[in-house]
């Protein structure tokens, strides 16, 4: 039989159990100890003079039913001076001890209290509850080793998806460059012309793909999308954008709206990006048939830019992963599969965001789909300082 002692706190035990009636018929397991003491009345060591029958049942599973025995052993454990001060001065004294008979590991919570020239030493099995203790531990360690194994996996796949992407613009580019230049010959069939004008348009979507995923990675491993701020007339990038769009779009109307010439210290290029990927999505899933309007105008101190369809809502369900990346793929109650890796909505929060701005979105069946973006006029000042009066939207990622 092995004992040992994982730990012996010492505290005081409010009140003072009674050894009276309470140790003969107590379920709980109670041992009486008596002080020996040396010619000047000094303590010598302690006996065990008796125990109850809960006592004897336990020495009978853990020491062959040598009570004694079983009670010297765990007596060892006690602090000598602890168990003095609980017979000289009546204050009980508790810790608790660990052993392994018979291989079995078992936590004891004891408590000593006076009992005559000596003391009694009431124990109470906490095993259970120091298994339970010891599992959610080895719980908690695994899920932080499978933690951080996931983390090294997906640090890994976004470096590698980073590095693809950048490598493959060059051969996409000669693709591009390949098909522009036999387009402009002359001597071409129009089945060579349709030919090449797919193989254009096809690298065009992969070149967009690219730069998703470029940017993607960019904002997850710098914790944002890098910007290159300068004074930016978002009038301007916004007509730009919408005119590009209506051109690739000849049969859809786009409506834009403003009261007033806005300029700010952004990004032109990212905003840019903003103004497509909301208007493309707006053209892809708002219906045929349906307008898209976009209007900026003053909300605050910000600058509002809003892209607003009439179409068929969003699915609640969908609303709070909207911004997340890879939300592509088909949508219950649409007709066709949506294209691209659905980065769009995710890298157009990832530049607002970095310019210190944010994104919402309205979706209702009587009133459309509303996405919102506000911008600070000098992205320069908010990314310096803790927007503690933020205005509340509909909805934010």
């Amino acid at each position: 039989m092995r004992w040992g002692v994982v730990y012996m706190s010492m505290h005081s035990v409010p009140g003072r159990p009674l050894v009276g009636r309470a140790y003969a018929q107590s379920s709980t397991p109670c041992l009486l100890f008596e002080a020996a003491r040396d010619g000047a009345g000094g303590v010598r060591h302690f006996q065990c003079v008796a125990g109850n029958h809960a006592a004897e049942a336990r020495a009978r599973v853990e020491a062959q039913g040598d009570l004694i025995g079983w009670a010297e052993s765990l007596e060892q454990m006690l602090e000598r001076a602890s168990c003095e001060r609980v017979v000289e001065t009546g204050e009980p004294y508790t810790t608790e001890l660990y052993c392994r008979p018979g291989g079995t590991e078992l936590w004891w919570q004891a408590t000593a209290v006076q009992h005559g020239d000596g003391f009694a030493l009431w124990l109470r099995d906490v095993t259970e509850a120091r298994l339970e203790e010891r599992r959610a531990r080895e719980a908690l360690a695994l899920a932080l080793v499978r933690e951080e194994r996931m983390e090294a996996e997906a640090e890994y796949r976004e470096r590698f998806i980073g590095v693809l992407g950048h490598d493959l613009r060059n051969p996409l580019s000669a693709i591009s460059f390949s098909a522009h230049t036999l387009r402009n010959q002359s001597a071409l069939t129009p089945r060579q012309q349709a030919l090449i004008l797919r193989i254009e348009a096809c690298a065009d979507r992969m070149a967009k793909m690219i730069s998703g995923i470029l940017d993607l990675t960019r904002a997850r491993r710098s914790g944002g999308i890098p910007l290159s701020l300068e004074r930016t007339s978002l009038s301007a990038v916004c007509l730009q954008v919408l005119e590009e769009l209506q051109t690739a779009h000849p049969n859809r109307r786009i409506f834009y709206e403003e009261d007033r010439h806005w300029e700010g210290i952004w990004d032109a290029e990212r905003l840019a990006q903003v103004v497509s990927n909301l208007v493309s999505n707006a053209l892809e899933h708002g219906g045929e048939k349906v307008p898209v309007y976009v209007r900026c105008y003053p909300r605050g101190e910000l600058v509002a830019l809003e892209v607003h369809n009439p179409g068929a809502p969003i699915p609640p369900h969908r609303l709070a992963s909207l911004f997340q990346p890879f939300q592509g793929g088909r949508v219950p109650g649409e007709r066709k599969r949506r294209s691209g890796l659905g980065l769009g909505l995710y890298i157009v929060r990832e530049i607002v965001q970095s310019h210190g701005g944010r994104v919402s979105v309205h979706s209702a069946e009587t009133e459309g789909t509303t996405f919102t973006v506000l911008l600070p006029r000098d992205a320069r000042q908010a990314l310096n300082e803790e927007h503690s009066h933020e205005e509340p939207l509909d909805h934010s990622p």
